[in-house]
């Protein structure tokens, strides 16, 4: 059986969004929807919630399901690297005696909409064509399509962000692109620990529709994922 640990960085301090991993939607903080996903999830073995608020250190203490860290302040500070955060949970973890994963998800609160059949499909995606890494992500349309996007230039004038030959081709005729979506990160334990890194250069890819995509950064994102959750159009 191969083991996949989950680990959920949960850290106090936001600039876009004080406090978010914490924050209500539907009665519950934010960090529990990520939660009752990796739960529900087949393919996880283990949970740990590394963090440095005391709210969520209490609130996941006596939980015998999660495994719990205290993450040192100079791993909760805005330039910290989430891959050595990933590192110091892992150490703390394999101290225990617990065993080293054969891979790592991370799993990030400020996606609360992946569900625990995207986790399982992901992880057997990867299985299945032997990747050392894999990344959730949704296609790039509409507004958000590179060969709709500028650059300012000087002047205020736009400079296309994708130079292209020619007429410009009709949006339904956009070569599909996706961006990461930070919902699911999966990497094998043995890669992080030799590259330090959380995907390869060509990481397979898991697609998910963008109503399940919202990333929290910024307050806005947070009033959309609310709305869609508390609407019940969409769940985790």
């Amino acid at each position: 059986m191969t083991t996949l640990l989950a680990i959920v960085p949960a850290r106090m301090g936001s600039k876009g969004v004080p406090g978010k991993n914490k924050a209500l939607i539907g009665g519950v903080p934010l960090i529990e929807y990520t939660i009752a996903a990796l739960k529900a999830s087949k393919a996880v073995t283990a949970i740990l919630v590394t963090s440095d608020d005391p709210d969520i250190l209490g609130r996941y203490r006596d939980k015998k399901d999660i495994f719990l860290v205290e993450r040192p302040t100079t791993l909760a500070k805005d330039e910290s690297s989430t891959a050595d955060v990933v590192a110091h949970a892992l150490d703390v973890w394999e101290r225990t005696g617990s065993g080293t994963p054969d891979v790592l998800l991370l799993a990030q609160p400020t996606t609360p909409l992946r569900r625990a059949d995207d986790i399982d499909a992901a992880f057997d995606l990867l299985q299945r064509l032997g990747s050392d890494s894999l990344v959730s992500a949704c296609r790039a349309e509409g507004i958000r399509h590179p060969l709709v996007m500028y650059r300012m230039g000087e002047g205020g004038r736009g400079i296309p962000y994708v130079q292209t030959r020619g007429a410009q081709p009709r949006r339904q005729d956009f070569e599909p692109i996706y961006q990461r979506n930070g919902a699911i990160y999966l990497v094998r334990t043995r890669y992080f620990r030799s590259n330090g890194r959380l995907r390869g250069d060509d990481p397979l890819i898991y697609e998910m529709p963008w109503e399940r995509s919202i990333n929290i950064d910024t307050p806005g994102d947070l009033v959309i994922a609310k709305a869609l959750i508390e609407s019940g159009l969409v769940g985790p």
